[in-house]
């Protein structure tokens, strides 16, 4: 997991299995990242997890509700095939914003003024 920053976006890079063992530091790192800013932007890239479980999704769940609690936006970037099915089996596939790269993710938050 490593986390960037660029100007009010802040971006968690997740690699590996999402799942019960590691869970807890992508929940770490957006509580970091969340309490260093104002109406957070973040970004969870999910283009090297190659394994995802209950409690990864838990966590992103977790990341939404945390964001909007703080009027901000949270998009997520590389879900896979398998990773979107299942947040619509869960019924929350359509809550989250999804884009293919980091970098099309940054660009879709708002501008500052």
């Amino acid at each position: 997991m490593r986390a960037d920053t660029r100007g009010r976006c802040t971006t968690l890079h997740a690699t590996g299995a999402l799942d019960y063992g590691s869970s807890p530091l992508l929940k770490e790192q957006t509580d970091a990242a969340l309490e260093a800013m104002d109406h957070p932007r973040l970004v969870i890239d999910l283009t090297e997890v190659t394994f995802c479980d209950s409690t990864g999704y838990g966590v992103l769940m977790y990341a939404l509700t945390h964001v909007r609690r703080l009027a901000g936006s949270l998009i997520l970037v590389g879900t896979s095939a398998v990773m979107r099915q299942r947040l619509n089996r869960l019924g929350v596939g359509e809550l989250f914003d999804t884009r293919s790269t980091v970098e099309e993710a940054i660009n879709a938050f708002p501008a500052t003024g």
